[in-house]
């Protein structure tokens, strides 16, 4: 009854994404409707609680709820605006554009959160700031107002953090909300900040700001979003911890786009010398590991710090080093891949001999950086028309060597998040190497690749994922194969979208996804943005996608996994919405009709299973 419940869920998820893109507006406001009564509905069935289990009902029900809440802020948005059919009519205010996109999906989390649902308490975290940033931006608000009211979010949500205990779920919000505040404000930050401060905001970045202010406002924003990291591994926060990590591995996108001037490089360098100073001060001096101690006791009662924990700080810093800094020094890119393979070499080495979670979280730090690098592929890189063979060999190295380190650190550190990250190391390098074994002859910059290989590139490697994943839970180590699934689906997810604007959006959609390429590893060289708009290899790619959304979860069945029940929902809306919108490009709208007739259809046939569930028989006393 479990995966019967499950597999409905996703058929009805696929089903409400089918029919909302083919009605109408105003029928659509029922299918949401649906939906979300559906939702409610299995979360507060005694009947389906019992025979299926409540952590399985519960991750159906809320998933339902938020997919209506999701569709329904855009389509809000747009019946607001078809209504204004005269051209003399007052456009509508950008701020009530970003409130009716952002109220719905936000009532509804705060309403899980307040039951108690720590995922529901991670994304009313992620959308505040993300709501407050875009009306921002949507208002043409200056740079240096941005920057401040960012900034000021953090600092309050620092005081939220500390008044809040350990396992308040203020303190997970606080966590949340105040790094992406703190990166919004440098100009980088976990989708969709990053995707905003990566398109025309942050072009406008570094030309609004003065060097002095923008100088103060890295130092600033980095150490908060550090300060938020240290204080969810101090309070074991995996969730917060997460988003804090995804948040401050990405390079300030502004940064890159046009270089900084007048010491802005020198900031970025010593931000992270200064940390590796401190934590080695730490380190060997008595009086430092006692204030430190003491430090570590105020952000959580009763607690402390060792030598081991600094140790992970000074090689994260290290790390932070090859990511942030590196890119915008201007230094070659053989200089640049050689620091950073000596860099990630010491810190490897560091994180297998720390014992616990400091070594776990240095190791994650490695594995995720040595991802966001390429230092191998900078290597190969001597200038800009380096030719197809040097980068072929650079891929089959930098395979060989992030198979090494995945290897080495996970068999150190044999803990779902580390593998997590080997996950989303191997899957971009297997990627690499994909691209240039199927470059045609004559290859170079310009050229189009046609055909299967760009969805082979982008999809290949999760489904080899995917099925790794799933054989890891049938080994026994459901945690660690569940771990890998989550990140095949956020990125075949952020994938899927990265193809709708790609391949079907418009110009300005395709400059704008430049920011989400920290999510989407597999989009070797664009490659998302190559696939045909009538490519059959594009619908089947997505089909695929759908299967490993069933089947991945499935998995939440034995071991509720919030990550997991995510991952199926980004992946399956994203997916739903190439294959049908492929299918209309391929065979019109009678094959686009046949696509959602089959997932209506599936519906249909496991809701009424699901209604035809008896409740289970009562024991007697």
């Amino acid at each position: 009854m479990s995966r019967l419940l499950v597999v409905t869920g996703v058929l009805l998820g696929a089903a409400c994404v089918s029919v909302f893109v083919a009605v109408p507006p105003v029928p659509r406001y029922l299918v949401l409707a649906v939906a979300i009564a559906i939702g409610f509905g299995v979360l507060r069935s005694e009947r389906i609680t019992a025979t299926a289990g409540a952590e399985v009902a519960r991750g159906v029900g809320t998933s339902l709820v938020l997919l209506g809440a999701y569709l329904l802020g855009p389509l809000l948005v747009s019946s607001a605006r078809s209504e204004q059919f005269d051209p003399g009519a007052t456009r509508l205010s950008p701020v009530v554009v970003v409130a009716l996109t952002f109220l719905p999906v936000l009532a509804f989390l705060l309403n899980f959160a307040a039951q108690g649902m720590r995922a529901a308490v991670v994304g009313v975290g992620i959308v505040v700031p993300t709501a407050i940033v875009t009306a921002m931006v949507a208002t043409e608000a200056s740079r240096l107002a941005v920057v401040l009211t960012m900034l000021g979010l953090a600092l309050l949500a620092v005081g939220v953090v500390v008044r809040s205990g350990p396992g308040s779920p203020w303190s997970t919000v606080g966590i949340t909300a105040g790094a992406l505040a703190a990166t919004a404000a440098v100009g980088t930050g976990l989708m969709p900040l990053g995707l905003i401060t990566g398109s025309g905001f942050g072009r406008g970045a570094t030309r609004h700001l003065p060097p002095g202010v923008l100088i103060v406002t890295l130092v600033a924003g980095l150490g908060l979003a550090a300060l938020f990291g240290v204080i969810a591994i101090l309070r074991r926060d995996a969730a917060g911890g997460l988003v804090v990590g995804c948040a401050i591995a990405v390079p300030p996108l502004a940064l890159l786009i046009r270089p900084p001037s007048g010491g802005v490089q020198l900031a970025l360098a010593l931000i992270p010398a200064a940390v590796v100073v401190l934590a080695v001060l730490g380190i060997l001096l008595g009086p430092a590991l006692a204030a430190a101690s003491r430090l570590a006791g105020w952000l959580r009662p009763g607690g402390g710090t060792t030598p081991g924990a600094l140790a992970a700080v000074a090689g994260t810093a290290a790390v932070s080093f090859t990511t942030h800094a590196l890119p915008v020094l201007g230094w070659s890119y053989w200089v640049q891949g050689s620091v950073t393979l000596v860099v990630c070499a010491g810190a490897a080495v560091l994180a297998i001999r720390l014992p616990g979670v400091p070594g776990a979280v240095l190791a994650g730090v490695v594995l995720v950086g040595l991802a966001l690098t390429k230092p191998v592929s900078q290597l190969f890189l001597l200038n800009e028309r380096s030719g197809v063979s040097s980068l072929s060999l650079a891929a089959g190295v930098g395979l060989v060597v992030a198979a090494g380190a995945a290897w080495a650190l996970v068999r150190a550190h044999q803990r779902p998040g580390v593998v997590a990250a080997a996950t989303y190391l191997l899957v971009g390098q297997v990627a690499f190497a994909l691209w240039w074994a199927h470059m045609p002859a004559g290859f170079g910059p310009g050229v189009p690749i046609t055909g299967a290989t760009p969805v082979l590139v982008l999809l290949a490697p999760l489904v080899l994922a995917g099925v790794i994943g799933l054989g890891l839970g049938q080994r026994g180590a459901l945690a660690h194969g569940q771990a890998v699934l989550a990140v095949t689906l956020g990125v075949a997810g952020f994938s899927m979208l990265a193809t709708l604007g790609g391949t079907f959006g418009r110009s300005e959609s395709r400059d704008a996804l430049r920011g989400l390429a920290p999510l989407t590893p597999t989009d070797t060289w664009g490659a998302s943005g190559m696939i045909g708009d009538e490519s059959p290899w594009a619908l089947w790619g997505a089909v695929v996608v759908l299967l490993l959304v069933v089947v991945a979860a499935l998995t939440t069945v034995h071991r509720p996994n919030a990550a997991v029940t995510a991952g199926v929902v980004l992946a399956g809306v994203f997916a739903v919405q190439v294959a049908l919108v492929t299918a209309s490009k391929i065979g019109g709208t009678a094959l686009a009709d046949v696509v959602m007739g089959f997932a209506i259809a599936g519906t249909a046939l496991g809701a009424a299973t699901v209604v035809a569930i008896r409740s289970p028989p009562r024991r007697q006393p």
